[in-house]
């Protein structure tokens, strides 16, 4: 077992923040945004060991691999994070049966088994569950026919909630008056529909990929619950001076985290396939030719933001994905096809030092993700609950796959 799954949350919260602080000019800034003094917060031995790596090497630098031979510094880090965000797994799967499974897709299904497993030797008391966004209703029911709990899925999409309700009417050997849907928002404050549904020794509070705040506000909201399950994402919809620190002891030991470490912190991604890789690097080199054409042809206008394009426009030149941004930002560079293909030819030592710094920064995505949820698993220890963090879901089909589970202790 690594170290780092025998550490108390405490323990592994401070170790992690210690390794961070002094990289946060990496991690806290964007790269593109203050391009080329971002660039120049990179230790050179870094940047030169990246740029020594072919693309299977780059490849595997984004899979978190140090192939070749990297800087000292640079392979001790990433060794220390990796142990550091090393949490031990759920191994359980209660599996689907065909009918269970129909109409489900693959990330569902894979989710639901290992929720079950996972629910299953931590309920022995819970008789009613509540669920944050729980859509149609898949997991509700199946709970329901496994534990036989009353359940309420909350969700603030009523044609959702409504095509569960004819998946429920449909379904046969369910007793259908133990799963209520109720169309709303779970929110901050007092509500008092909602409210007693979170409060009860026997009651599970279940949030699956409750999108930034929401993580928080189920965590208030169930702090008389017997049992919680969070799985958090989306953190760049976070409010960071709201939402980040919220333990005393993540007070004590906070980050100057920001909106893009936030973000940075919701990137942290399964290997990619080849395809994937390739895809994600045409798509980089042309955003990032482009954002350097309009400094350069547009100063006054410092950064400008281009907007995603569709997948399709970075299969083609350069010129034709250049000339849609231009025309969506209602900008002319007074460049022919030719000039403007010329100049993303021209630009592409920059552009790769560009993509090499955005895998290098990435290394750091899943330890700024364990501390958000670090900081909310202490939240709940100083409530009074006893915390585990686990990883439950195959980071390729689900990626915010660590389960903040609390239980009241006996």
């Amino acid at each position: 077992m690594d170290i780092g799954t025998r550490m108390t949350l405490q323990d592994r919260l401070n170790a992690l923040t210690g390794l961070l602080r002094p990289w946060s000019e990496l991690w806290s800034r964007s790269i593109l945004q203050n391009w080329p003094e971002s660039g120049a917060a990179y230790p050179e031995s870094w940047l030169s060991y990246a740029e020594s790596l072919d693309e299977e090497g780059e490849r595997r630098l984004d899979a978190g691999e140090l192939p070749g031979e990297p800087p000292r510094p640079l392979h001790s880090l990433v060794l220390e994070l990796r142990e550091l965000t090393a949490l031990p797994w759920h191994e359980g799967v209660q599996r689907l049966t065909t009918a269970d499974a129909q109409g489900l897709s693959a990330k569902k299904v894979h989710e639901i088994e290992r929720v079950l497993s996972l629910l299953g030797p931590r309920t022995k008391a819970i008789r009613q569950a509540v669920d944050i966004g729980g859509g149609m209703g898949h997991l509700a029911r199946l709970c329901v026919r496994t534990f036989d709990w009353t359940f309420h899925s909350i969700d603030r999409d009523a044609a959702l909630q409504e095509k569960g309700r004819d998946w429920l009417r449909r379904a046969r050997a369910l007793p259908r008056e133990k799963l209520c849907f109720i169309h709303s928002s779970v929110e901050d404050g007092p509500q008092g529909e909602l409210d007693p549904l979170f409060s009860g020794q026997d009651r599970v509070s279940i949030g699956l990929h409750t999108c930034g705040s929401l993580a928080l506000t189920q965590l208030r909201k169930s702090q008389k619950a017997g049992l919680l399950l969070n799985f958090g994402c989306c953190y760049d919809q976070m409010d960071a001076a709201r939402d980040y620190p919220v333990s005393r002891w993540g007070k004590a030991h906070a980050l100057p985290l920001n909106r893009r470490a936030l973000f940075l912190a919701t990137r942290g991604r399964h290997q990619k396939t080849e395809a994937e890789f390739a895809l994600m690097k045409r798509v980089n080199a042309q955003r990032f030719a482009l954002g350097l054409l309009l400094r350069r042809k547009f100063p006054a206008l410092g950064f400008v933001r281009a907007g995603d394009a569709p997948k399709t426009l970075y299969a083609g030149s350069f010129a034709v994905y250049a000339r849609d941004r231009l025309e969506r930002l209602r900008l002319d560079a007074g460049m022919t096809d030719a000039e403007l293909n010329s100049f993303e030819s021209s630009a592409r030592p920059e552009t790769r030092r560009l993509f090499l710094c955005h895998l290098l920064r990435d290394r750091f995505a899943r330890a700024l993700e364990l501390v958000i949820l670090l900081d909310r698993a202490l939240l709940l220890e100083e409530l009074g609950f006893q915390v585990e963090l686990l990883q439950v879901f195959e980071p390729r089909l689900s990626p915010r796959n660590i389960a903040l589970i609390a239980s009241r202790a006996d």
